[in-house]
């Protein structure tokens, strides 16, 4: 009772009797939460249009209580194993800011597990794997949805910083910076790879491109410099050219480009923030006041470059592995229970057209 009081309700002030409430509990529980939540739809995306519903229940409910938590606590507690607070890992602990591992690297290999294990849609690849495009929604929808979603990452990862305060509040214009550098780059260096393969720029692509940068921007957005920003986002959009093709080329059904876009960024993202943060700019982002304060491997700071760089690529491996690992024991029980995947019937009707036989067809539009 005296722990609830203290820790989630507030503590009862000796002058008047009164209970006085811990809001920064608060505060701290709803952007956790939601940071939590950000999983789930991430796996959703490479599993639509063949899933059952009651499978997203579960995946939903298995990610956001067994497998998210446990890497929140790892880098992030204060006694998490790879936590910048215990620094146990390489003694330093890992960087990763805003999630661009704990969120986005977890979130792809699930994804990519899901898709393997649950099939491609029919009529998505034909013959030796080769590859047929499939029908896709109006781009200007797409590329709307994008904005609403890099205008979410401004929340994401400035919101991280949660103490608006002091040499704080300095850490805020320089986080939205590199998040917009990173997004800004990632789109170019796609829009080009497109023209010098598709001979065009690829719209759909240039709008993964951005999603990639974001979720590349999480890892190092508060303590890297803006060059580095640059040339994550370069990386991130190159990275996700890259494992595109690689992912058609395997015959795997990713509809959304969710392992491209989140492992890719995530990986880049944890990699850069290991080279171009600065010393100065990890004490103002985590409030490190301590005199071993580590920095990126392109520095000197009394060989903790490294150490960081180990760490964070410690923390990628680990993170992957529990996280391959979970997708294999949440989706192959699904399948062998015929749970996962909806009938035929339904697949070629369409699931949007047998949830709700009144909807209208998006082409009418």
């Amino acid at each position: 009772k005296q722990w609830y009081q203290r820790r989630v309700r507030g503590s009862t002030s000796s002058a008047t009797g009164n209970l006085v409430y811990n809001g920064a509990t608060y505060a701290h529980f709803i952007y956790y939460f939601c940071v939590l939540n950000l999983v789930p739809t991430i796996v959703a995306g490479s599993l639509s249009e063949r899933t059952n519903v009651v499978a997203y229940f579960v995946v939903t409910f298995f990610i956001s209580f067994f497998v998210t938590p446990v890497l929140m606590h790892w880098a992030w507690s204060e006694r998490g194993w790879a936590s910048y607070r215990s620094r146990y890992l390489m003694k330093t602990g890992v960087l990763d800011f805003a999630g661009s591992s704990v969120v986005h690297v977890s979130g792809g290999i699930m994804a990519l597990v899901g898709a393997y294990v649950v099939g491609p849609r029919k009529g998505r690849f034909a013959g030796e794997r080769a590859s047929v495009r499939m029908p896709r929604q109006n781009v200007t929808y797409a590329a709307l949805g994008a904005f609403f979603f890099w205008a979410g990452f401004y929340a994401l990862n400035m919101g991280t910083i949660q103490n608006f305060q002091g040499d704080s509040v300095n850490a805020l214009g320089k986080v939205a910076v590199n998040t917009t550098l990173c997004a800004t780059a990632s789109a170019i260096a796609v829009a080009v790879l497109s023209v010098y393969r598709e001979k065009r720029i690829e719209p759909y692509s240039v709008v993964n491109g951005i999603c990639t940068g974001l979720a590349g921007s999480s890892a190092g957005c508060a303590t890297m410099t803006t060059e580095g920003a640059l040339v994550t986002g370069l990386l991130c959009g190159a990275v996700y050219f890259l494992l595109s093709s690689i992912l058609c080329s395997a015959g795997v059904d990713d509809v959304t480009d969710v392992w491209p876009i989140h492992f890719g960024g995530g990986m880049v993202g944890m990699l850069s923030a290991a080279f171009f943060t600065t010393q100065s700019f990890y004490k103002i982002a985590v409030l490190d006041s301590g005199d071993a304060t580590p920095c990126g491997a392109l520095y000197v700071c009394d060989g903790l470059g490294w150490r960081l760089f180990v760490a964070n690529l410690v923390f990628l491996i680990a993170v992957s592995a529990w996280s391959f690992v979970a997708g294999l024991a949440l989706f192959l029980p699904l399948k062998v229970m015929s749970l996962l995947r909806v009938d035929k019937l339904t697949e070629d009707a369409g699931l949007d057209f047998m949830a709700d036989k009144g909807a209208v067809p998006l082409k009418r539009f």
